[in-house]
This record gives C-alpha cells, sequence and structure tokens, in this order.
C-alpha cells in the first residue's frame, strides 16, 4: 500500500509537469496561429486583388482560346459584344446569394468539451449523493446468497472508509467502475488507475500541441512571412514586390487577351 501512495505522488508531479508543459504548448501555437492569421490577411490585402485580377484574366484567356477551338468544329453563336465573358446577370447574381444560398455546415462538435457530472452541486452534496447512490448499489440488505452478502460487505468497507474521510474522488472512482466493483482493489489503487490514465491523456495532448507547433513552423505561409521580415531588413518589401510582379503579368495578360477578341 505505501508503495502505491508513493507511485500516486510521484505521478501527480508528473502530471503537475505535464499540465504546465502542456499549457506552454498552447499558448506557443495560439501565438502562431495568430501571427499566421494577420500575416495571411496582410498578403490578401496587399497581394490578393492583383492575383485575382490576374487569375480572372488568365480564365478569360483561357475561356476564349477554347470557344475559338470549338468555333472551328461546332455551329456555336459566337460571344455576346456587350458582355464579358464570364458575365452573370444581375438577376442570376441575386438568385444564386439570396434565394438558392449555399448550404452552412454546422460546426463540428468539440471534442475538448467537458463532460457534465451528475453530480454537479458542492462537494459536500457530491460528496452525499455518490455515497448514497453507491450504497444503494451495493449495500449487504440487497444480496442474493452468502457469496453475494460478503462481497457487498467488504466493499461496503471501502464505501464507508471513503465517505467518513471525505474523500469524494474515492467514491466517484468507484461509482465509474464498470459493472461491479472489486472489493479487492484498494481505493488507492483505483486513484493510481485514474492518474496513470490522466497522464497517458496528456502526454497525448503535448504530443499533438508539438506536431501541431512543428506544421505552423515549417508551413508555407511560415516561410512566406520569414522570407519577408529578411527582405524588410534589407529595405525592400515582399509583398509589395509580389504585388507589382502581379500586375505586371496582368497587364500582359490583358494585352494577350485583347488580340484574341480582334481575331
Amino acid at each position: 500500500m505505501d508503495d502505491i501512495h508513493a507511485q500516486i505522488t510521484r505521478l501527480q508531479a508528473v502530471i503537475a509537469q505535464q499540465e504546465a508543459e502542456a499549457a506552454q504548448l498552447e499558448a506557443e501555437v495560439l501565438l502562431l496561429e495568430r501571427e499566421l492569421d494577420d500575416f495571411a490577411a496582410l498578403y490578401e490585402r496587399v497581394v490578393g486583388t492583383a492575383r485575382a485580377k490576374l487569375d480572372a484574366a488568365r480564365a478569360a484567356i483561357d475561356e476564349l482560346e477554347r470557344r475559338r477551338y470549338l468555333e472551328q468544329y461546332a455551329d456555336l453563336p459566337p460571344p455576346e459584344p456587350d458582355r464579358p465573358l464570364g458575365f452573370i446577370p444581375v438577376a442570376e447574381q441575386y438568385r444564386r446569394v439570396w434565394l438558392d444560398p449555399p448550404p452552412v455546415e454546422p460546426p463540428p462538435p468539440s471534442a475538448d468539451k467537458p463532460r457534465e457530472s451528475p453530480f454537479a452541486d458542492d462537494p459536500a452534496t457530491r460528496l452525499k449523493r455518490l455515497y448514497r447512490a453507491l450504497a444503494r448499489r451495493y449495500h449487504p440488505d440487497l444480496a442474493k446468497n452468502p457469496a453475494d452478502r460478503d462481497y457487498r460487505t467488504r466493499l461496503m468497507v471501502l464505501i464507508n472508509e471513503a465517505y467518513e474521510g471525505r474523500d469524494l474522488e474515492a467514491l466517484q472512482l468507484l461509482a465509474e467502475q464498470p459493472g461491479t466493483a472489486s472489493p479487492d482493489l484498494p481505493v488507492a489503487a483505483l486513484r493510481l488507475r485514474r492518474l496513470q490514465q490522466t497522464s497517458a491523456a496528456l502526454q497525448q495532448r503535448i504530443d499533438d500541441l508539438r506536431a501541431e507547433q512543428s506544421r505552423l513552423i515549417h508551413s508555407d505561409w511560415m516561410r512566406l512571412k520569414t522570407e519577408a521580415a529578411l527582405a524588410r531588413r534589407k529595405g525592400r518589401d515582399l509583398l509589395r514586390d509580389l504585388a507589382d510582379e502581379l500586375e505586371r503579368e496582368y497587364a500582359t495578360a490583358m494585352m494577350l487577351l485583347q488580340r484574341l477578341r480582334q481575331r
């Protein structure tokens, strides 16, 4: 029994360290996410418009070349001259946005939502409710035979000791045992098992956070953010340079589109 209590003490210290490490990792991951979100918003403001214009011009070129090709092999009506390629009538836009809006997917259930306890009262009330629930389940007067009575009597000894010692956790552990609890398993052993499960869950959380932290650090957004910071130290604005390059490509694409329309 002393060995079990020593293990409990050591494991409680380990859990305290794991909780501190998990909290630190959560803060670091949250900071990384915020930094990358801010950089992504900046990129969209500086570069996003130019990229969208270029993408639209390239799509118009592809569509026009496709139609020119098909016109050689099928009787297709030419595009209306007063309507640019990709034109969507206002009535159709209204229908898509207001009459047929895309379905909204419900958010996935949170895996971290805490489980509601049926004993969500103050500790003294919870202690009494747990004790009464366990007594109704394991009282010796409910025995079906002498062997069952002996089993229930030994188990009630544990329950009474836990109640008299106001050991809420011990009663909770006994209540959570699937099926019937074993009177030969000390409450300390149950507590040790609970702590081991808690430690394992914390370690899994730490591993997941480390993996997420590594993913963010090695992401494309982080690479671009780092390059932008290095360029800024040299007096350059990397995002502005990217936007200017896209604008030049857009101008070239528009000249090509104009030539294609004049054929």
